[in-house]
């Protein structure tokens, strides 16, 4: 399904549904950026293929994320931002020349019709993820566990477990790999797969 045109901030990070990036926006570009959109804040965040993120063309990979975000602060020559993930898109087509900053038309980005049973393994990776925070120490574990359970019931059960890969620390590529998985089980298994081999 078609959504429209957006902006595109390609980054050399990733930003999955639930989660924030704080931005700091400084480049004249993304300001007006900025200002083109302040009726509705919404743009998309990709990871970059090709190129810089700051004052070069860059090019991102066509799975991305919808963000959003409230208010903008001022802070000296800098505008700070804190956009969150709302759901996957596909960049379809670029446009270089309508604006100094990157537009692509997006499509909606969901997984594959998802058998019942493919959820199985969801509650798994959670209790992994939260056994890593458990090691940093009892409040991290209760932040963690806290922030779990408001996404859980904040999110869908496609975006949450996207929200629970993008707790992750793994590498940029494998987490894009995850990111454009459009199989609900073979994103799981995967994701496990990851985590033990890191542990």
């Amino acid at each position: 399904m078609f959504l429209g045109k957006f902006p595109v901030f390609p980054l050399r990070t990733l930003c999955f549904p639930g989660h924030k990036i704080p931005l700091r926006v400084f480049e004249d570009r993304y300001a007006q950026m900025l200002q083109d959109i302040a009726d509705n804040p919404t743009f998309v965040i990709s990871l970059i293929s090709s190129g810089e993120e700051v004052g070069r063309e860059a090019t991102p990979y066509r799975v991305g994320t919808l963000v959003e975000f409230g208010r903008v602060v001022r802070q000296d020559d800098f505008q700070l931002i804190a956009p969150q993930g709302v759901h996957r898109v596909y960049l379809e087509t670029f446009d270089r020349e309508s604006q100094p900053y990157l537009q692509a038309e997006c499509s909606v980005f969901n997984d594959e019709p998802t058998p019942k049973e493919s959820t199985i393994r969801l509650p798994e990776l959670e209790a992994k993820i939260l056994a890593i925070a458990g090691a940093l120490g009892p409040e991290e574990s209760r932040n963690a566990r806290d922030v779990m359970e408001g996404m859980r019931t904040e999110l869908d059960t496609e975006n949450f477990s996207l929200f629970l890969c993008g707790c992750l620390h793994l590498p940029t590529m494998f987490l894009q790999r995850l990111l454009e998985s459009r199989s609900f089980s073979y994103r799981i298994e995967n994701a496990l797969n990851l985590l033990a081999q890191n542990e």
